[in-house]
């Protein structure tokens, strides 16, 4: 009997590993997609983010609608009571095949393809719908029905339900890196965590790209963080000259120039925080305007405890 080499089972090992991977995959593509929505769907009633909600999805041409209520029961804890906690779930969710039965915002799948590559990992859904521009073509929008404008607080609610609805693990854990990116002002960029008021991400700028370099990109109306994580690079940063390198963070004001330069052989890498949105700010308020209104709104915020669930 012949002796197996470490060489020759770790070889064996990584093609059963390997076929699992591509069985996987065929499975996936074989599933159908009501099966594939409804396993988002089963996800969202445990999730301790769900909120009370209907939306669209559309994927192609053909339609489906999902209605989720929050379950949410308080319980007074510490040595005196004087604590709220929460339960969450499981929420009461459904999912059915049709246009939604009131006007209202959608997700818009280019094709299943992009379903998919969300369902398997290989995209989030923040890094398929990530623009430079408003008339960016990507995978996925956040669209309204005819007939339908979503205001502020849509927009912000569909934000947050994008980024839980469409991660299905318990412990939502994300994977960056450039195989798993996709393009967006000009470097490859993996969606983290996006929120109305706060936008997290991964970049890589790879040799001889830039951040920002076109015109109408090197400025905007909301502040960023930038957070070094690895290679180095240059920047402009309003009238400055800037040397990159992992272990700084840089925060850039509204309206002040950034733009960022790889001239090196390895990528330059790192976090970047974008606080706002962009499209809030088009008819002449500011970013510093929706602060204060969040103030007036904390001062008059009632920090009281909670009795009861709903």
């Amino acid at each position: 009997m012949k002796t197996i080499t470490s060489l020759k089972l770790k070889t064996i090992l990584f093609c059963s590993l390997f076929s699992l991977i591509c069985l996987s995959g065929v499975k996936a593509q074989n599933e159908s997609t009501h099966d594939i929505l409804q396993s988002f769907v089963e996800s969202y009633k445990t999730d301790h983010m769900a909120h009370s909600v209907s939306f669209g999805i559309r994927i192609g041409d053909d339609w489906w609608h999902v209605s989720s209520k929050r379950k949410q029961s308080a319980y007074l804890v510490g040595k005196n009571k004087q604590y709220t906690f929460h339960n969450f779930g499981p929420h009461e969710v459904t999912l059915k095949k049709g246009k939604p039965d009131s006007l209202t915002w959608y997700f818009h799948f280019a094709d299943k393809k992009v379903l998919l590559n969300i369902y398997n990992k290989v995209w989030t859904a923040a890094s398929a719908s990530a623009k430079s521009y408003g008339s960016d073509i990507v995978g996925l929008n956040i669209r309204d029905m005819e007939g339908h404008r979503s205001d502020i607080g849509e927009d912000a609610l569909a934000y947050e339900v994008m980024e839980h609805f469409w991660k299905k693990d318990a412990v939502e854990i994300t994977y960056f890196n450039r195989d798993g990116s996709l393009p967006t002002h000009g470097v490859d960029h993996v969606g983290l965590y996006t929120m109305k008021d706060k936008r997290i991400g991964w970049f890589s700028i790879g040799p001889e790209q830039a951040a920002n370099a076109e015109r109408g990109l090197d400025k905007g109306q909301v502040p960023n963080l930038f957070i070094i994580t690895k290679g180095k690079g240059r920047a402009e940063l309003g009238d400055d000259k800037v040397e990159l390198k992992p272990g700084m963070s840089v925060f850039i004001g509204p309206y002040v120039k950034h733009v960022l330069y790889n001239p090196y052989d390895e990528p330059l890498e790192g976090i970047i925080i974008l606080f706002g949105d962009n499209s809030d700010y088009i008819k002449g308020k500011s970013y510093l305007d929706l602060l204060e209104k969040q103030h007036e709104f904390y001062k008059r915020y009632d920090l009281s405890q909670v009795k009861g669930s709903n």
